[in-house]
């Protein structure tokens, strides 16, 4: 990991993914176990799983862009010159940045709408699940903004 600054924000959201993946994980685990040596599965095995594992990508996308480890087409890149190259990549970043503040400011009216609907096996508030999206583009615009602005100087 490269440090930048925010490295309090970077140690919350590794740990989060970290825990994301390995709810994920447990609970799949748990729903094979069940359906093979229990008599009974438990039901919402599959939707906390599904929730983990959207979690884990909403969040891990801005760590991927603190540390690029975004996918990216290095065969044309590589041609480029130094400064030309440095010049797209922060053209990338800036489209990720009006592409993440975009999904930020539609994803917050998008809750407010489904905060009436609930989860069918968990009962959960689905808010909590679209809150996903404010999360992904909250937090990958604002390492896609710091990027950037190192990018810049």
């Amino acid at each position: 990991m490269r440090k930048t600054d925010f490295p309090l924000l970077d140690k919350i959201l590794g740990h989060f993914v970290t825990a994301s993946f390995f709810l994920m994980i447990g609970v799949v685990l748990l729903q094979v176990v069940a359906r093979y040596a229990l008599p009974w599965s438990p039901n919402w095995t599959e939707e906390l799983a599904r929730f983990s594992f959207i979690y884990l990508i909403s969040v891990g996308a801005a760590l991927s862009i603190k540390d690029e480890g975004y996918v990216r087409v290095n065969t044309f890149l590589d041609r480029l010159a130094p400064k030309a190259k440095a010049r797209m990549e922060a053209v990338v970043l800036l489209f990720v940045l009006i592409l993440m503040g975009t999904q930020f400011i539609f994803s917050i009216p998008l809750m407010e709408i489904v905060s009436l609907q609930k989860s069918p096996a968990m009962n959960l508030n689905m808010a909590f699940m679209y809150a996903s999206m404010a999360l992904m583009g909250l937090f990958t615009g604002l390492y896609a903004l710091l990027e950037l602005l190192k990018k810049l100087k």
